[in-house]
């Protein structure tokens, strides 16, 4: 299933954006009782984890959001996340939910931001958009590829302002993409991505659960497993990053990151590669090849650029930046002049345009490393369709499109 508009189209949108608004609801425009683009945007944070204490404070502090409660099935990380905005604000306003649907159904409410593990950020993300709400979602964006059609038919369905999560892409990495784009390195014909690897099974024994906790809420669509810490661990360095029930690895964690500023310098991030090739088949390391044949291997260092006139070696310091760009090109960039992901996503709703990291860049460059993860289980070469939007000629593959969910946590499906 083709999802949204082409590559040309987005592009257009971008740097024309507000020639070309999305629908503009009447309560961002003051009717209704509604805010007025000049006012803040009331917004709740639903997953105070490990990432959800360090999103906070960029909405907290930012001068377009009105910070209104936290959420999180943990009533105890919920709690310390209100005593943190109330000794921000100095007040004792933050509210605290401990079911997602009590924030996302409220009328005062424009921006949920979601932080939760990788597992809900569909269902949270698709109901909030059905109930009216912009959405900002921490990366990976989806579980797996069928959420990546569902989560951006449900942005398009409701016309909302959604943004994924990875401010490397632009803020780390952007640097990258005029200088690949001007041809200052010639034709790409490959680029080696170094971070890490798919997730695992998750066979950890039963403990007690704490109290406060909501367990069953926590696995949600998830299959239902026994308490152990470790699985509903935020650790950057194991927790439920690891487990395939939850996460997509650390391949998909820093791929949301690295891959995204790769395809993007690449111009390919709002498609998905049509070969994926395990280790030894084309070299050393595992493979995706998109449709204009370049190569995006797993594997070789950090980012690395290889082409017909030299290479491109990411350099996180500017001074050390050698490689410039041969001519000016045109990119999809933050808009308005802002300069950081928050601050975009925040422009792009009150000017009801599409962010920098709208829902489908983050739903394709995670679909880039589910295929990948696909493909490491499978041990075999692929070939991916983006018109039918499925594996060909390969149903044992097409089945890990899709995964069972759990009741009562199922997605509503959306059609398109």
């Amino acid at each position: 299933m083709k999802i949204g508009p082409t590559r040309r189209q987005f592009l257009t949108a971008a740097t024309a954006a507000v020639a070309a608004p999305l629908f503009v609801p009447g309560t961002l425009l003051g009717r209704d009782k509604g805010i007025a683009p000049s006012n803040r945007l009331n917004t709740m944070l639903i997953g105070y984890g490990n990432r959800g204490s360090e999103i906070i404070g960029a909405f907290v502090h930012n001068p377009n959001f009105q910070f209104l409660g936290v959420c999180d099935c943990n009533r105890p990380a919920a709690e310390k996340g209100k005593a943190r905005v109330d000794e921000w604000l100095k007040n004792n306003d933050c509210e605290v939910f401990t079911k997602y649907e009590e924030v996302i159904q409220r009328d005062d409410v424009d921006v949920v931001v979601c932080s939760t593990p990788d597992h809900w950020h569909t269902k949270i993300s698709v109901e909030a958009c059905a109930a009216g709400k912009d959405v900002f979602c921490e990366k990976p964006l989806t579980l797996t590829l069928e959420e990546g059609q569902q989560i951006v038919l449900a942005a398009r369905k409701y016309d909302r302002v959604c943004c994924s999560g990875s401010q490397r892409v632009q803020e780390d990495y952007g640097y990258m993409a005029p200088i690949i784009q001007s041809g200052a390195i010639g034709d790409v014909k490959e680029v080696f991505v170094g971070l890490g690897g798919p997730p695992i099974p998750c066979y950890l024994p039963e403990e007690p659960v704490p109290d406060g906790l909501d367990w069953d809420r926590w696995l949600g669509p998830a299959p239902w497993a026994p308490f152990h810490p470790d699985r509903m661990s935020g650790s950057y360095g194991g927790g439920w990053r690891r487990f395939e029930d939850y996460g997509g690895g650390f391949l998909a964690d820093w791929g949301a990151h690295k891959f995204g500023g790769t395809m993007y310098a690449l111009g390919v991030d709002d498609t998905l590669p049509v070969e994926i090739l395990p280790k030894g088949v084309d070299g050393e390391f595992a493979t995706l090849v998109f449709a204009n044949g370049v190569k995006m291997r797993h594997g070789g260092g950090d980012i690395t650029f290889v082409g017909t006139k030299g290479e491109l070696k990411h350099e996180s310091r500017p001074e050390l930046r050698t490689v410039k760009p041969l001519k000016s090109v045109e990119l999809r960039r933050y808009s308005g002049g802002t300069r950081n992901l928050t601050d975009d996503f925040a422009y792009s709703i009150r000017n009801r345009v599409r962010p920098f990291q709208d829902f489908l860049y983050g739903a394709r460059v995670a679909g880039a490393c589910q295929l990948l993860n696909i493909c490491y289980k499978l041990n075999r070469p692929l070939k991916w369709d983006n018109e039918k939007y499925d594996f060909v000629d390969d149903p044992q593959a097409s089945r890990m499109i899709s995964r069972p969910q759990r009741s009562p946590y199922t997605i509503k499906r959306i059609e398109g």
